[in-house]
């Protein structure tokens, strides 16, 4: 770390700060977010032990026969509230850190990498959580088969997946894939018990007129409302209306869901707008043409009934065909009537001549929306993901059958095998053809045209699920396709061609930093992506899947 920093003097440090080089900023910075996490990760377990010896003080002295469940409860609720006033820091936080530190007594790479200033106490929490719901994986065993001859128990899976250039939300989503590959049951059991205890929604009252909205609820659920709220707000506004996107969400919701005088129109003041006064049916579909092909595409790929029993899936067509018979959730609900009560007149109140009649909104269903989307492997090797939100168990997976559309992966994906090999210590998969051209020494059909096709494009969405730049987290559904060596528009021959291994999602910001070329992407076989900084020589992997 750079020594010109005092840590005793703040505008002293300001100003030195202030006064360095981008070349010092980057070596400095990353120095001094280790270090804090350091400090952070010993305030944890500091935190802990106060609140242990404060448990046992309270417990002190009592018989076996004295301690039971409410004595118990009241200890801990004291230790947690004395972390609170110490650290000045609120109950749930302090009984996070509380649970965390206990998590690590029994995880010693996880504890030995968070104390090293490896990790944050988030990503901590995350990794720790998912290797005590897998402990039961290493019951049998003190290792995990990965299928080559190198072994790792659990752990050592866990804190791989926590060393790479993601951010929380997708490293929770790859351990939850790589649960679900190794202990399926756990997590079917453990999505019901979430149902039955934490499921919920609350709705409780803020300032200045408005209110907060929480919920747990089934990931398909969550999928469904983002969706519709998408779909309507790309419907009825366009890109010149000056609100931010959270005050339109709010409205969309408000419509989607029936209320009163809730009503998405765009205000850009154009008078040529496109999307003025627009409806559901006005302008077509939601979907931008790539998605409409995209599901088009992808009806190729329905599976087949498993027998005759089975319900079939019928074909969804582009997003200007009307909404899908087997999708109920799809058609248009006309009224949402509301419910009846009692007309139990106030006394207190004077009679009038005419009663003004309550205006209940219209619930409303987006028909261009994208439908709910299941990808699945017919080996059932490759772990389900519900497009939108990430993997599932193969349960649950089965469930939305009756109400998503299910596809399959394409056979590139399901030939590079399960998630759990690709971290495993076996030799790396070379770098992918230098030309761009995948190996093919003749352009096969489409690779001399720029933009992919639908089938294309479905198999790169499938093969890698998110944009493919370090510490992002766009899912790849909303990003482009970026040619990793640029395809030659004066001569398509001659550049990089249109095939899958020529083919990376970046979201539009990435894409756009791509081409800057500080940072270069190398594409390997194994659809690893490797930037190096051109400044410094620095180098990041990110990974497919």
């Amino acid at each position: 770390m750079s020594t010109t920093l005092t840590f005793t003097d703040p505008d002293a440090d300001a100003a030195a700060i202030a006064a360095m080089s981008r070349d010092e900023l980057t070596e400095t910075g990353p120095d001094l977010l280790r270090e804090s996490r350091k400090y952070e990760a010993r305030t944890v377990l500091a935190a802990a032990a106060l609140a242990d010896r404060v448990y046992r003080e309270r417990l002190a002295g009592q018989s076996e026969v004295e301690v039971w469940g409410s004595v118990i409860e009241h200890a801990d609720k004291l230790a947690r509230a004395e972390v609170s006033l110490q650290f000045k820091v609120s109950r749930s936080k302090a009984g996070s850190w509380i649970a965390l530190a206990d998590l690590l007594k029994e995880l010693p790479l996880i504890r030995a990498a968070y104390l090293n200033g490896e990790l944050s106490t988030n990503r901590a929490s995350i990794m720790a959580r998912c290797a005590q719901r897998g402990a039961d994986t290493d019951t049998d065993s003190d290792s995990v088969d990965t299928g080559d001859e190198s072994e790792m128990s659990f752990e050592e899976i866990v804190l791989d997946y926590g060393s790479r250039a993601t951010t929380d939300p997708v490293l929770a989503q790859q351990l939850d894939a790589a649960l679900i590959s190794m202990n399926p049951d756990s997590v079917t059991e453990e999505r019901e018990d979430i149902a039955d205890l934490v499921g919920h929604v609350t709705i409780t009252s803020d300032v200045a007129g408005h209110s907060s909205l929480g919920a747990v609820v089934p990931a398909h659920y969550g999928v469904f409302l983002t969706t519709q709220i998408n779909a309507l707000i790309d419907e009825r506004t366009c890109r010149k209306d000056t609100r931010r996107v959270g005050s339109l969400r709010v409205i969309a919701l408000g419509e989607i869901t029936g209320v009163p005088g809730a009503h998405l129109d765009c205000e850009c003041g154009q008078d040529d707008c496109p999307k003025r006064g627009g409806g559901t049916d006005s302008n077509g579909s939601a979907e931008t043409p790539s998605d409409a092909e995209d599901a088009a595409e992808w009806d190729n790929l329905l599976p087949e009934p498993a027998d005759a029993d089975a319900p079939e899936v019928e074909d969804i067509e582009a997003s200007s065909a009307p909404a899908p018979s087997n999708a109920r959730a799809q058609e248009p609900v006309d009224v949402v009537e509301p419910v009846v009560e009692p007309d139990i007149p106030d006394p207190m109140d004077e009679p009038t001549p005419e009663e003004v009649p309550v205006a209940f909104g219209r619930a409303l269903v987006v028909p261009g929306a994208p439908v709910l989307t299941v990808l699945k492997d017919p080996d059932g090797i490759l772990v389900p993901r519900l497009q939108g939100y990430g993997p599932i168990d193969r349960d649950y997976a089965t469930t939305l059958s009756e109400v998503a559309k299910t596809i399959h992966y394409p056979e590139s994906a399901r030939a590079a095998g399960p998630l759990i090999p690709q971290i495993s210590d076996r030799p790396q998969a070379p770098p992918a053809d230098p030309t761009g051209h995948g190996g093919h020494t003749v352009p096969p059909p489409g690779a001399l045209t720029y933009a992919p096709s639908a089938a294309l494009r479905a198999e790169v969405l499938a093969n890698d699920a998110w944009c493919r730049f370090p510490f992002c987290g766009r899912p790849s559904h909303l990003c482009d396709l970026d040619h990793w060596r640029p395809f030659n528009h004066t001569d398509p021959e001659a550049g990089g061609w249109t095939v899958l291994s020529d083919l990376i999602p970046l979201c539009r910001a990435d894409h756009q930093r791509k081409h800057l070329a500080e940072w270069v992407p190398t594409l390997y076989t194994d659809r690893r992506v490797e930037w190096r900084s051109r400044r410094s020589g620095q180098v990041i992997v990110t990974y497919p899947r």
